[in-house]
């Protein structure tokens, strides 16, 4: 990263908000006009998500309740009760295998049907509105489709120890998903933001498929001072999963990219790191494999914090970038052309159509957790 930079990416990172003096993000300057791309989209980490508890997130300029049930059954459904319309997130409680709405004590079991009422009556013939949802990955996902239609493919399950848990962080800023996933193939940007040197990258999305491909070679990524090799696995217009084979067999580093839009011109940025450990050097095997997972765990916060300083220069330039849509491309940017025609096949609506303008907001701020 360039050294003028560090000051205002160090201030982002302290900060839970963060004034950007001299420059607008984005939507404060032009009125948001591309649609919400279709597709799964990270609405937490699964750590997140624990037993019994219940969070609220935003999603396509509408809300998701997320919770799991006391078996682990994990669900996401419309916030509003279907009795009086409460909002099931603002103190709705897990008691078992039942979510209960706090007005009425209304219970919905796991299929969301009406299972009884606080009234020790007959439940109505009520249910609750279900999204799709799936935990893939250490990551949640929630389908949205513009028309409703139910998901049209699968995210791919990305090889990895699902008991350790990611370290993360989430922001709130300008941008559209879109032009986050785009990162994955606009090479000029990694040598020039992220100091890069001796990139040596290939790979390109297909026509009509979901999940595009990256590999790269290279020095000055998060593991600093090695020449490492990683695969970017491009899921929809919604995450990069980035995972680099450790030399000697010692592991794997794995890094989570996921931008889910909130709003018209709007996102979520949620960026997580998990290191994987098949041993600590210098202990015996048995002793190295019984205290790798609480090492790799303590390595992955450090991690976390070293791979932030990158993702948040990326940061810095995509809570002020406008999409140009006739982009004047030069030799060495890498296939983005070749993507945004491929991103075209996530959209209902063309990707200039109108979605309606929001009020202008003037910080990025990491969300509420």
């Amino acid at each position: 990263m360039k050294p003028h930079l560090k000051p205002l990416v160090k201030q982002l990172l302290r900060s839970r908000k963060v004034g950007l003096p001299g420059a607008a993000p984005a939507d404060s300057l032009h009125a948001p006009s591309r649609p919400y791309p279709n597709g799964w989209f990270c609405l937490a980490f699964a750590s997140e998500v624990r037993r019994g508890s219940v969070t609220t997130r935003p999603l396509a300029g509408a809300e998701v309740v997320l919770y799991r049930t006391a078996g682990g059954v994990l669900r996401a459904v419309r916030p509003q009760c279907p009795h009086l319309g409460a909002h099931l997130g603002v103190g709705g409680s897990v008691e078992g295998e039942e979510i209960v709405c706090p007005f009425h004590r209304f219970a919905f079991d796991p299929s969301g049907a009406c299972v009884r009422t606080g009234y020790d009556l007959p439940p109505p013939k009520a249910s609750l509105t279900q999204y799709p949802v799936c935990e893939v990955n250490g990551s949640v996902y929630v389908w949205w489709h513009a028309l409703g239609l139910p998901p049209q493919w699968q995210v791919p399950v990305i090889p990895m120890d699902e008991r350790q848990p990611f370290s993360h962080d989430t922001f709130a800023l300008a941008g559209h998903p879109q032009d986050v996933i785009e990162n994955a193939f606009d090479w000029g940007h990694l040598p020039a933001l992220h100091g890069l040197k001796g990139l040596d990258i290939e790979g390109a999305p297909v026509a009509g498929q979901p999940v595009s491909t990256v590999t790269a070679t290279a020095r000055g990524t998060v593991m600093r001072g090695f020449r490492q090799s990683y695969t970017l696995t491009v899921i929809g217009l919604a995450s990069i999963a980035a995972r680099t084979v450790l030399p000697r067999g010692a592991g794997s580093l794995h890094v989570m990219l996921h931008a889910t839009a909130t709003g018209p011109g709007r996102i979520e940025l949620r960026f997580g790191t998990k290191l994987e450990l098949t041993g600590v050097p210098g202990l015996p095997r048995r002793a190295g494999r019984a205290t790798a997972m609480p090492v790799a765990r303590l390595l992955s916060a450090v991690l976390q914090r070293v791979a932030s300083v990158d993702t948040g220069a990326d940061l810095l330039m995509w809570h002020h970038q406008e999409h140009v849509e006739q982009p004047k491309l030069a030799r060495g940017d890498g296939p983005i052309g070749r993507y945004r025609q491929w991103a075209r096949q996530f959209y209902t609506e063309p990707p200039g159509g109108v979605v309606a303008p929001r009020p202008p907001r003037t910080e990025v701020g990491r969300a509420e957790e």
